[in-house]
Parts: C-alpha cells; structure tokens; sequence
C-alpha cells in the first residue's frame, strides 16, 4: 500500500465544524449509572470517522490534556469526517487518583480489551467501548503514559494480524505519532485480553497505542507528542488540509515487550532512563533492604530500548520496574 503522508497547513481557520457534547451510556447493565463524556466534532464535508481517547489511567495527566486540547483543535481545522474524543475512560478512577486500575472491579482496564458485555466491569467497559462508541471508527486512538510514579518514553504499540495491507497501514498511522520507539506485537500475541488497539486489530479494525508522560504531571513535551500525533493520523486519513510529506524520522522497531518486577521488597536506586537503550545483563537498578544492604541487583534480561520505569524509590517483590522494548530471537 502507497501511504499519503500529511502535515498540517491550514488554509482557513474559520470555523466550519459543528461541536457537540454528549453523555455516553452503553448498553451493558453492569455499566448502569455511569455516563462517559463525549466531544464530537463535524465537518461540513463528510469523511472518515476518529475516535480519540484517554483516561484509562487518570494520572496520565498529559495524554488527558492533549484530549481537551483536541477538541478546540479540530473545532478549528477539521476539513472531512468527524472526530469524537472522550477525554475521560475511566470515571471511577477520578475521585481515588486510583494507578492503574479501575476501582470497581481492581482491573487494570488497560489490559481487558476485547472485553465482554456480560463481564466485571472493565471487561464491560472495553467491549462498550470498542463495540458501541468505536465500533464505526476508522480509526481508534488511545493515550497513554506517565502514572503517578514512572517516567515513560515516547512510543506505540502495534498490532499485526498478519496481513501485509492492513499491517503495513497500521504500522504508518503509528509512525505518524513520530515515537522514539515503535513495539509491533506479531499476531500469536493478540489471542490473549490486551489493549485496546490488540481488540481492534483483532476486528480487523485499524487504531494506534501511544504513550508518553511523566509522575502524573502535565509536560508540555508529552502534550505536544500526543496531540500532534493525533493531528498528524487525522492529516493521513485526509481529515485535514495538508501537503504530503513523511515523517521527519524512523522510530526503532522492536518486536518483545519485557516487563521486569522487582521481587523483593526494599529501597531502588535506578541507573537507567526511559529510551535509553541496555545490553543483556547491564545492571537498570539496584534494591537495599532498610539496613542498607544490597539484597538484589535487576539486570536486563535482554537487549533493547527501555520504554518506561517506575520513579518511587519504595518498592514491595511486585512491583513493575521497567518495560523493555527488545526484539525477537526468530533463528530459534
């Protein structure tokens, strides 16, 4: 497939677009007296549909303000289709600052997709999600990155399913978010619950996964990431006016993403940063016990590019250190 890349030139910023706001409610029982709110933008002209959210983790601070800065921002540009953005996932979570998690069911809704209407309530979330307010979408964004305690690196994750066309058109509306780094999860990875672009690529439906943010702090860095990339994916789905050009770099490709637990309980010291990349065996941290003894030294267990780790010096034997993005050993 020929990709037309796009970038933003507008040519008239005079509002054409009509803006509405709107309380969602899916069809699912065990999501009854929950409403999720919804800003749909548009266009005189008719289009592609996006769907743009955030707020599965309510601490990812950035990617949620990048959302509300969409909305002024297509009011102003969008030229073709309509945009419906919901800035908010996971209204549970907002009166807790709750990590992570959804504090109804303690799932981690992140990781429940395709979900099921008639499962606990993340699972029903997903699937109303995906099924009802996306179901029609062209394309499906979701933000992420920088929980209250971990520092995340400017990346995607992309699913494949396989086929050369819709894999190769999946891979460019994530390189449109211009990452450091891109995770491209081969199709034996989709057969278990995961995000909500594996749920999509498993209808064969076309989304992008990005992350970026740091401590639960708005950055305009990671604001500037996610709100670009998502005008830029609008650019190359033709939604906006634009000349075509590529994107200004290529994003390392890894194929593995690693995640690596502390396993003991005990004080870290971290002697990495997120996008750096780390050889098999080099030392990302070290934990003390509280008397000041070394009780574990967390090697990397591969070679690759670190996509995130965790902040706080306190950690319990389960705690997520570090996320790696490494790459497949396919001589095997």
């Amino acid at each position: 497939m020929k990709i037309s890349w796009r970038v933003m030139k507008v040519k008239n910023l005079t509002a054409s677009t009509d803006l509405s706001i709107r309380r969602v409610k899916f069809r699912s029982p065990i999501l009854q007296g929950w409403e999720w709110t919804v800003h749909d933008i548009s266009a005189r002209e008719p289009g592609p549909r996006l769907c743009v959210m955030a707020g599965i983790h309510v601490n990812e601070v950035s990617s949620i303000e990048a959302a509300f800065q969409l909305v002024e921002r297509f009011r102003r540009e969008l030229r073709r289709g309509t945009v419906s953005i919901m800035p908010i996932a996971n209204p549970p979570a907002l009166p807790y600052r709750s990590e992570y998690v959804c504090p109804i069911d303690g799932k981690n809704i992140n990781f429940c997709f395709p979900g099921s209407s008639s499962g606990t309530f993340s699972e029903a979330l997903a699937d109303g999600i995906l099924n009802e307010w996306a179901a029609d979408a062209d394309c499906l964004i979701d933000l992420h990155g920088g929980d209250l305690c971990e520092s995340v690196a400017r990346f995607t994750v992309v699913p494949t399913i396989g086929d050369p066309e819709f894999d190769e058109f999946n891979l460019a509306l994530s390189t449109a978010f211009e990452p450091d780094i891109i995770v491209r999860l081969d199709p034996d990875q989709l057969a278990m619950p995961g995000r909500s672009c594996s749920g999509r690529a498993r209808q064969r439906k076309n989304a992008v996964f990005a992350e970026a943010g740091n401590n639960g702090l708005i950055d305009d860095h990671s604001v500037k990431f996610h709100r670009d990339g998502v005008l830029r994916v609008a650019a190359l789905l033709g939604m906006m006016d634009g000349e075509c050009l590529p994107p200004k770099k290529q994003p390392i490709v890894a194929d593995q993403y690693h995640w690596i637990q502390s396993g003991v309980d005990g004080w870290c010291r971290y002697a990495v940063e997120p996008g750096e990349k780390v050889v098999r065996g080099q030392l990302l941290a070290t934990i003390d016990d509280y008397s000041g003894n070394v009780i574990r030294e967390v090697l990397a267990p591969t070679e690759g590019h670190l996509l995130w780790r965790c902040t706080h010096a306190v950690v319990t034997s389960k705690t997520d250190l570090f996320g790696i993005a490494g790459t497949r050993d396919r001589s095997r």
